[in-house]
Protein backbone atom coordinates (compact mmCIF):
# COMPACT_ATOMS: atom_id res chain seq x y z
CA UNK A 1 0.00 0.00 0.00
CA UNK A 2 1.54 3.04 -0.94
CA UNK A 3 0.12 5.44 1.60
CA UNK A 4 2.50 3.08 4.48
CA UNK A 5 5.63 3.58 2.31
CA UNK A 6 8.29 6.04 4.28
CA UNK A 7 9.15 7.66 0.73
CA UNK A 8 5.64 8.93 0.02
CA UNK A 9 5.37 10.46 3.89
CA UNK A 10 6.59 13.83 2.92
CA UNK A 11 4.32 14.50 -0.42
CA UNK A 12 1.54 12.65 1.21
CA UNK A 13 1.91 15.61 4.19
CA UNK A 14 2.81 18.66 1.76
CA UNK A 15 -0.37 17.63 -0.19
CA UNK A 16 -3.12 16.89 2.75
CA UNK A 17 -1.95 20.37 4.08
CA UNK A 18 -2.26 21.96 0.98
CA UNK A 19 -5.45 20.39 0.37
CA UNK A 20 -6.50 20.96 3.83
CA UNK A 21 -5.17 25.26 4.16
CA UNK A 22 -7.51 25.03 0.73
CA UNK A 23 -10.54 23.52 2.09
CA UNK A 24 -9.82 25.53 4.83
CA UNK A 25 -10.43 28.40 2.60
CA UNK A 26 -13.31 27.60 0.95
CA UNK A 27 -15.26 26.85 3.75
CA UNK A 28 -13.85 29.85 5.69
CA UNK A 29 -14.68 32.56 2.55
CA UNK A 30 -18.33 30.89 1.54
CA UNK A 31 -19.42 28.23 3.42
CA UNK A 32 -18.79 29.18 7.16
CA UNK A 33 -20.03 32.87 6.82
CA UNK A 34 -23.53 31.58 5.21
CA UNK A 35 -24.05 29.19 8.25
CA UNK A 36 -22.47 32.07 10.78
CA UNK A 37 -25.53 35.00 8.83
CA UNK A 38 -27.98 31.75 8.81
CA UNK A 39 -27.34 30.64 12.68
CA UNK A 40 -27.27 34.78 13.69
CA UNK A 41 -30.63 34.73 11.59
CA UNK A 42 -32.03 32.33 13.21
CA UNK A 43 -31.17 33.62 16.73
CA UNK A 44 -32.18 37.07 15.94
CA UNK A 45 -35.65 35.53 15.31
CA UNK A 46 -36.00 33.48 18.21
CA UNK A 47 -34.64 36.27 20.09
CA UNK A 48 -37.71 38.16 18.67
CA UNK A 49 -39.80 35.39 19.03
CA UNK A 50 -39.17 35.49 23.24
CA UNK A 51 -39.11 39.37 23.21
CA UNK A 52 -42.64 38.80 21.49
CA UNK A 53 -43.73 36.07 23.90
CA UNK A 54 -42.81 38.35 26.59
CA UNK A 55 -44.82 41.36 25.94
CA UNK A 56 -47.71 39.22 25.18
CA UNK A 57 -47.36 37.90 28.14
CA UNK A 58 -47.52 40.96 29.73
CA UNK A 59 -50.16 42.13 27.61
CA UNK A 60 -52.05 39.20 28.73
CA UNK A 61 -51.48 39.90 32.03
CA UNK A 62 -52.60 42.97 31.86
CA UNK A 63 -55.73 42.05 30.35
CA UNK A 64 -56.40 39.21 32.59
CA UNK A 65 -56.09 42.29 35.65
CA UNK A 66 -58.12 44.13 34.03
CA UNK A 67 -60.47 41.51 33.41
CA UNK A 68 -60.33 40.54 37.27
CA UNK A 69 -60.88 44.20 37.97
CA UNK A 70 -64.17 44.23 35.70
CA UNK A 71 -65.61 40.87 36.97
CA UNK A 72 -64.88 42.65 40.25
CA UNK A 73 -66.90 45.95 39.17
CA UNK A 74 -69.71 43.72 38.08
CA UNK A 75 -69.98 41.64 40.53
CA UNK A 76 -70.62 44.62 43.13
CA UNK A 77 -72.60 46.23 40.75
CA UNK A 78 -75.00 43.03 40.71
CA UNK A 79 -74.77 42.73 45.00
CA UNK A 80 -75.46 46.57 44.43
CA UNK A 81 -78.62 45.53 42.24
CA UNK A 82 -79.37 43.00 43.92
CA UNK A 83 -79.58 44.39 47.24
CA UNK A 84 -81.58 47.50 45.61
CA UNK A 85 -84.14 45.32 44.11
CA UNK A 86 -84.54 43.40 47.60
CA UNK A 87 -85.37 46.64 49.54
CA UNK A 88 -87.48 47.79 47.28
CA UNK A 89 -89.26 44.70 47.28
CA UNK A 90 -89.57 44.71 51.53
CA UNK A 91 -90.76 48.11 51.35
CA UNK A 92 -93.46 47.60 48.46
CA UNK A 93 -94.02 44.72 51.00
CA UNK A 94 -94.39 46.81 53.87
CA UNK A 95 -96.55 49.32 51.79
CA UNK A 96 -98.66 46.87 50.68
CA UNK A 97 -99.20 45.19 54.16
CA UNK A 98 -99.86 48.61 55.90
CA UNK A 99 -102.41 49.12 52.78
CA UNK A 100 -103.82 45.61 53.51
CA UNK A 101 -104.29 46.36 57.70
CA UNK A 102 -105.52 49.57 57.12
CA UNK A 103 -108.10 48.13 54.79
CA UNK A 104 -108.78 45.28 57.42
CA UNK A 105 -109.66 47.86 60.18
CA UNK A 106 -111.74 49.89 58.05
CA UNK A 107 -113.62 46.72 57.29
CA UNK A 108 -113.61 46.01 60.93
CA UNK A 109 -115.16 48.98 61.72
CA UNK A 110 -117.44 49.40 59.12
CA UNK A 111 -118.60 45.61 60.26
CA UNK A 112 -119.11 46.50 63.64
CA UNK A 113 -120.97 49.90 63.31
CA UNK A 114 -123.00 47.86 60.75
CA UNK A 115 -123.36 45.16 64.03
CA UNK A 116 -124.03 47.89 66.11
CA UNK A 117 -126.45 49.50 63.83
CA UNK A 118 -128.56 45.74 63.27
CA UNK A 119 -128.21 45.24 67.03
CA UNK A 120 -129.75 48.17 67.63
CA UNK A 121 -132.56 48.28 65.56
CA UNK A 122 -133.20 44.18 66.16
CA UNK A 123 -134.01 46.05 69.71
CA UNK A 124 -136.26 47.93 68.60
CA UNK A 125 -137.87 45.84 66.18
CA UNK A 126 -138.33 43.59 69.40
CA UNK A 127 -139.51 46.16 71.44
CA UNK A 128 -142.21 47.43 69.24
CA UNK A 129 -143.22 43.98 68.67
CA UNK A 130 -143.31 43.18 71.99
CA UNK A 131 -145.15 46.55 72.67
CA UNK A 132 -147.99 45.36 70.20
CA UNK A 133 -148.02 42.03 71.71
CA UNK A 134 -148.32 43.57 75.43
CA UNK A 135 -150.83 46.15 74.34
CA UNK A 136 -152.76 43.28 72.48
CA UNK A 137 -152.86 40.85 75.35
CA UNK A 138 -153.57 43.68 77.54
CA UNK A 139 -156.45 45.02 75.99
CA UNK A 140 -157.81 41.26 76.07
CA UNK A 141 -157.42 41.14 79.65
CA UNK A 142 -158.83 44.11 80.43
CA UNK A 143 -160.87 44.74 77.06
CA UNK A 144 -159.93 48.21 77.09
CA UNK A 145 -157.90 49.93 74.82
CA UNK A 146 -154.34 51.22 76.30
CA UNK A 147 -152.44 54.12 74.47
CA UNK A 148 -149.46 53.68 72.75
CA UNK A 149 -147.06 55.86 75.60
CA UNK A 150 -148.58 54.08 78.27
CA UNK A 151 -148.12 50.29 76.86
CA UNK A 152 -144.02 51.88 75.47
CA UNK A 153 -143.43 53.29 79.46
CA UNK A 154 -144.60 50.06 80.66
CA UNK A 155 -142.54 47.87 78.12
CA UNK A 156 -139.26 50.28 79.27
CA UNK A 157 -140.08 49.65 82.99
CA UNK A 158 -140.34 45.64 82.04
CA UNK A 159 -137.12 45.48 79.49
CA UNK A 160 -135.29 47.30 82.08
CA UNK A 161 -135.82 45.08 84.70
CA UNK A 162 -135.14 42.04 82.84
CA UNK A 163 -131.63 43.64 81.59
CA UNK A 164 -130.83 43.90 85.26
CA UNK A 165 -131.55 40.51 85.61
CA UNK A 166 -129.49 38.94 82.79
CA UNK A 167 -126.72 41.11 83.78
CA UNK A 168 -126.97 39.80 87.61
CA UNK A 169 -127.01 36.15 86.34
CA UNK A 170 -123.95 36.75 84.64
CA UNK A 171 -122.18 38.02 87.08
Amino acid sequence: MPQFETEFFSSQIFWTLISFIVLFMALSRWVLPRIAAILQERTRLIEMEIAEAHRKREEMESLKSEYATKLSEIDQEAKKMFDESEKRIVEQHNRMMGEWKSEMEHRKREFLEDAEVTRRQAIRDIRNQSADLIITATEQLIHQKVDNSEAQKVLEETIGELEKEGSKRRS
